[in-house]
């Protein structure tokens, strides 16, 4: 068995035997067992530590089937040695079970850290990137027989355009004054907005505005209409003693065919598997308080998600002068030379101007395409252009200048952090995605603006970022 598949097997059996919050002498002594029988070494057992629950099941799929029906069994009998099979373990087992079967490519899990995004509650979303009315009809004209099919086994199902309409329902002087409440500093006009955001957010603002963006994550940034299942959460310990775990968010996305009834039919499949693995039924009647603001688990973590999106306006705001070439963060001036800021501007735009969602890097581990390459090398010449102090000519790409560009993101998160303290340097510096696969900045993009000769707009849109499509 390769070294690999190994810390595979140790990450899984050891969320197993966290999941119940419970370790028993039973999973212990099943855990030294396992141990033993795949060979796995003190040092694996060590790098399964840093190895994400999404990882591990991918190490998984690629074993041949006799190999996944063993490390399955394994596990199973790992979940089930307290005589128990509670919650979180039966949604891992379920979840391994669904994507090592899956050969039309329909399931997958993902972990992704999410800022603010920890609640351990049990729930079943659709989201989608773009809107499927048919989809959504269906969902609207069954909502009540999915929504109480699941909330039995203790799931809620969340449907955004539910959710919206429930704040629209509410009297809007009492959803008004709760807003006021938790944010006392919103102006007026503030206050006005955030009504008007929660009563028409959309799940497509959902999946692309808060999924993608908080996430990091570029699957969720063209996905096709699906159910995301909470699998639970995740530790990975920082290298640095001083730091604290880095959480990840287990997600199930189960892609919904497009078929009559796909929801409901999948709902069910996804039900009728789970009852099969779980010991102790968790049968709960449906109990919805109507007109009611629901501040916890899922819905404090969106109204938060929307409130800073507000209230962060000008503090969290970027403007780049480009006629001056300066740059301003929460109103404070930031030195940068004119090939930095050009840098910045760069990944800026393919953060929030693209469908990538950051800017890819090149290297052997991540290999561009043709497309990619002829793509960046014309935005990035582009950029540059607008600064004569840096020497550009015709010949100039973007990959040429690849090792340039490594360091000119190191220097740029060093002279960043002088100025952003550290609970919002997220928001301003590029960072890397999830999988390592590109640089991007987690900014919302009605906070950045570009000054240029003829007026002032949003970063978004500058119309020279049209010549680029």
């Amino acid at each position: 068995m390769r070294h690999h598949q190994k810390i595979a097997i140790a990450r899984l059996i050891s969320d197993l035997i966290k999941s119940d919050d419970v370790i028993c002498k039973e999973e212990i002594a099943l855990y030294n067992h396992i141990v033993c029988t795949f060979d796995i070494s003190q040092d694996e057992l060590h790098e399964a530590l840093f190895l994400s629950q999404a990882d591990a099941v991918e190490f998984i799929r690629h074993m041949v089937p006799a190999e996944q029906k063993k490390i399955f069994s394994v596990l199973k009998r790992a979940a089930f040695s307290d005589n128990t099979c509670v919650a979180r373990e039966a949604l891992l087992l379920l979840t391994l079970s669904l994507t090592l079967n899956d050969t039309q490519d329909k399931y997958r899990l993902i972990s992704s850290q999410i800022k603010g995004w920890s609640n351990s509650e049990k729930y079943v979303m659709y989201i989608e990137s773009d809107y499927m009315p048919a989809i959504n009809e269906e969902i609207l004209q069954q909502y009540d027989l999915i929504a109480n099919l699941l909330h039995l086994w203790k799931f809620e199902f969340i449907y955004i355009p539910k959710l919206t309409r429930s704040f629209c329902e509410m009297d809007r002087t009492y959803l008004c004054d709760i807003i006021r409440y938790m944010n006392p500093r919103l102006s007026v006009e503030m206050l006005n907005n955030l009504y008007d955001r929660l009563t028409n957010f959309t799940t497509e603002n959902f999946t692309r505005d808060y999924l993608a963006n908080s996430s990091h994550h570029n699957y969720f940034y063209d996905i096709e209409p699906s159910l995301l299942i909470n699998v639970g959460t995740s530790n990975i310990p920082s290298s640095n003693p001083v730091h604290q775990d880095t959480c990840f968010v287990n997600f199930l996305t189960i892609r919904l065919d497009d078929e009559p009834d796909c929801v409901l039919n999948e709902v069910r499949r996804f039900i009728d598997q789970y009852e099969t693995l779980i010991t102790e039924p968790e049968y709960q009647l449906p109990k919805r308080a109507k007109g009611l603001f629901r501040y916890h688990g899922f819905y404090k973590q969106l109204f938060d998600f929307l409130a800073r999106q507000h209230t962060n306006g000008e503090e969290n705001r970027i403007l780049i002068d480009l006629p001056a070439r300066r740059i301003w963060m929460r109103g404070v001036e930031v030195q940068m030379s004119a090939t930095h800021l050009a840098t910045y501007m760069f990944i800026l735009h393919q953060s929030l101007c693209t469908h990538y969602g950051g800017l890819i890097k090149a290297g052997q581990h991540h290999p561009l395409s043709e497309r990619d390459v002829v793509r960046l090398g014309k935005t990035y010449h582009a950029i540059c252009n607008l600064f004569r102090e840096i020497p550009v000519t015709d010949a100039r790409s973007y990959m040429e200048d690849v090792p340039n560009i490594r360091g000119y993101i190191a220097r740029l998160r060093t002279t960043i952090e002088h100025i952003v303290d550290n609970v919002d340097l997220d928001y301003y510096y590029p960072k890397d995605s999830s999988d390592k696969s590109m640089y991007r900045v987690n900014i919302n993009p009605s906070c950045v603006r570009l000054k240029h000769t003829n007026g002032e707009c949003l970063f978004t849109d500058y119309p020279m970022w049209k010549d680029l499509k």
